[in-house]
């Protein structure tokens, strides 16, 4: 009797530790969301980042019409320094240059001197802390969220073979689209919404993507790709232009930014996967 008590005793105790285990489990230490926007499902153009050859000629990446079957959930705002430093402080984020402190909006201002592997910390810190799952956009995805806050690059003469020639004329471009520019670092919401509510989408924070940079081969008929290399060095970050920005660097205007004219400043948006 004595050892049927001692073993009832001993189940109830596992039972009350296993249902601790799983409360502990599944009670997020985040629980206050950010903000985010649904984009529901439907038609949108997407043109490739990347260098494209055709019989070896350097052209631009084809247009794409393509309909999106999923809704995408994605940070109505960028990260902000607040919730930046809340990782960093938690030990799963490296400390940035650019903290808190200092100005009044210096907690809502975007996180600006962050690299792509800081970004994707934080995505996987971020992640663990609410439960959800949370990853950088890819630049397809992020084209789709800034509608029409997107720059649509100029064709550049398919005649103009030299490549130099076009990557001058691609720079001249990138300068004309940031004539104006406000370099002054502002807090979240300065440059507005687009169509889809999403706040400061080609403002003068880039967005880190998780897409590589890649060179591809057309096909024969000119828009399928035949062969593509990726380089995964360096990532798309996605502004009034886009940027290839080396995963390391944190500020690109001093010569982190692999081709092209630089960001201004680099930071993050993440897209929440349900």
């Amino acid at each position: 009797m004595h050892s049927l008590t001692v073993k009832l005793s001993l189940l109830a105790l596992a039972g009350s530790i296993a249902a601790l285990v799983v409360w502990t489990v599944s009670s997020p230490a985040i629980t206050d969301l950010p903000e985010t926007v649904v984009i529901e499902p439907g038609p949108y153009t997407y043109r490739p980042a990347g260098n494209y050859r055709y019989y070896g000629k350097l052209v631009e990446a084809p247009l794409e019409q393509l309909v999106a079957e999923a809704p995408l959930e994605i940070m109505k705002f960028q990260v902000s320094r607040a919730e930046y430093a809340a990782c960093v402080a938690d030990g799963a984020c490296k400390a940035s240059v650019v903290t808190q402190g200092g100005s009044p909006n210096s907690a809502t201002m975007p996180q600006t001197e962050v690299n792509w592997y800081d970004a994707t910390a934080y995505a996987a810190w971020f992640s663990r802390q609410t439960g959800l799952h949370w990853r950088l956009p890819d630049d397809r995805e992020w084209q789709r969220a800034a509608a029409e806050r997107f720059v649509e690059e100029a064709i550049v003469a398919e005649a103009e073979d030299d490549p130099a020639q076009r990557w001058l004329q691609a720079y001249a471009r990138n300068v004309a689209a940031r004539d104006g520019d406000e370099a002054e670092l502002k807090p979240r919401g300065a440059f507005g919404e687009n169509s889809h509510g999403l706040f400061d989408l080609a403002g003068n924070v880039w967005e880190w993507t998780n897409t590589c940079v890649a060179n591809t081969n057309l096909s024969d008929d000119g828009a399928k790709p035949l062969v593509q290399q990726e380089y995964c060095g360096a990532h798309i970050a996605e502004g009034k232009h886009r940027a290839i920005v080396i995963d390391l660097v944190r500020n690109p205007k001093v010569g982190g930014c692999a081709a092209g004219l630089p960001a201004d400043y680099v930071g993050f948006r993440l897209v929440l996967v349900r």
